[in-house]
């Protein structure tokens, strides 16, 4: 036991383990099936959820995410079935649940696309630390809001103030519970989201510095067609990589990394113009 501490001891250290480093979930013999559980987890904001062929000796399809995000597709997963792990279960099994929750999803999406979720800029990737800033500022704020419109309505109820008749503090009272619902349910998605936060920059350093070291100015003028418009080279060359990209990390968002390129593409023309 560890005087410090009060811990027991152990023989030895637990392994370490990458949190970037991929983890397989479960195993289909179906490109279909395994296309739908991504489609899903991707729905739960899982950046890094992927089909990926099974090894040699296996055929089918692996689903997998990154180890960071292991713990949130499981969750996700658990919802339908009382379970700790997937890896031992059927993907079929999984499938009329995941299927009508996909259906949900995507009405609602569709609902909601001409909404301010669907604008251009909410196509933009959103770095998980601002995602988490916001989060944060957003509850606290709901929070405060909430509580002090409560004192109000309470004050009033104590007739130490008279600004609401009995009907308007009714629904003034439900008004501020909400927000103070809100304001707690942002600061829970705000801590959810904080674990992931170091291990994003940590990725992105490393994706920053195999751009530089890869995607140079040289590389780039050999994917420009000079009978090609602007244009179409543009998108030409950007896709290419992106590509380029995305085969190095497989896990990396394919939002961010269009970002990423377009930003090193526009670079490029600007320094030879």
């Amino acid at each position: 036991m560890c005087a410090d501490c009060g811990v027991g001891l152990v023989d030895e250290l637990p392994e370490d383990i990458d949190p970037g480093a991929p983890v397989i979930l479960c195993h289909t013999d179906h490109k279909e099936t395994a296309d739908k559980l991504v489609s899903y987890l991707r729905y739960g904001d899982l950046k890094t959820a992927a089909a990926i062929p099974a090894r040699e000796e296996e055929t089918g399809f692996h689903l997998v995410v990154a180890e960071f995000e292991r713990e949130l597709a499981e969750n996700m997963f658990a919802r339908f079935h009382s379970i700790d792990e997937i890896t031992d279960m059927d993907p079929n099994e999984l499938m009329p649940d995941v299927e009508k929750q996909l259906e949900e999803l995507e009405s609602e999406e569709a609902s909601h696309m001409f909404s301010e979720l669907r604008t251009e800029a909410s196509s933009v990737y959103v770095k998980k630390k601002d995602k988490y800033a916001d989060l944060k500022f957003s509850g606290i704020s709901f929070l405060i809001f909430g509580m002090i419109g409560i004192g109000v309505v309470i004050a009033n109820q104590l007739k130490m103030i008279s600004f609401f008749n009995e009907f308007s503090m009714i629904i003034m009272a439900v008004v501020f519970v909400v927000f103070v619902g809100v304001g707690i349910a942002s600061l829970i998605r705000a801590r959810k989201l904080k674990n992931i936060v170091s291990e994003e920059e940590r990725v992105t350093k490393e994706v920053m510095a195999w751009i530089d070291t890869n995607i140079n100015d040289e590389l780039i003028g050999t994917l420009i067609d000079s009978s090609l418009s602007e244009e179409d080279n543009y998108f030409s060359a950007h896709e290419k990589l992106c590509d380029m990209l995305i085969e190095q990390f497989p896990l990396f968002s394919r939002a961010y990394a269009d970002q990423l390129m377009d930003e090193r593409y526009n670079d490029y023309c600007e320094r030879h113009e």
